[in-house]
């Protein structure tokens, strides 16, 4: 009969995590390390690096998100507490003035890179009767993250512009 193998055990997490080859991504796992750790000087310093460094809008938020919570539980929170742009963009187009909105969206590129805020400027040109520069925006919205396409399909800011047989590719319609 043979023996049975006893089971292995997991093997325990090294403190230092490997790199990724993704800088951003490894400057978070740094800042979350330190985190635990209750390391807010250190934790805050890689999240900023991360935030700086990171190429993809889901990574960069979700570093800036663990750098508030940083910032406040180290104390620096409050008054100096920088707002999210993008919330401030929204904020901005809710009270209805679009083009403070606009400004904020395209600071540095922020409509091109991040499907947030290009998704938002085609919202306001759409609002603005501006059709084609909604399109405009709206396809790259879509391009930076495809389910802006199911959440354009439903939002009623681009009701003009599903009519529109030019534009009904936009919306996955034929």
């Amino acid at each position: 009969m043979a023996k049975a193998q006893p089971k292995s055990q997991p093997q325990p997490r090294s403190q230092n995590p490997s790199t990724s080859g993704d800088p951003a991504l490894d400057a978070l796992t740094e800042g979350l390390a330190a985190l635990q750790s209750k390391d807010w000087k250190k934790a805050a310093e890689r999240l900023e690096q991360a935030v700086e460094l990171a190429d993809r809008p889901e990574l960069r938020h979700r570093a800036s998100q663990f750098l508030a919570a940083c910032r406040q539980r180290a104390g620096e929170g409050g008054e100096t507490e920088q707002v999210d742009p993008f919330l401030q963009a929204v904020y901005e187009k809710n009270r209805g003035d679009h083009q403070a909105a606009l400004e904020i969206s395209r600071k540095g590129g922020r409509d091109q890179k991040d499907d947030r805020f290009a998704y938002l400027v085609a919202a306001i040109h759409a609002a603005e009767d501006r059709i084609e520069e909604a399109a405009q925006a709206l396809a790259k919205a879509v391009e930076l993250n495809s389910k802006n396409r199911i959440h354009a399909f439903h939002d009623p800011d681009f009701a003009e512009l599903r009519k529109n047989r030019d534009y009904r590719p936009l919306f996955g319609l034929s």
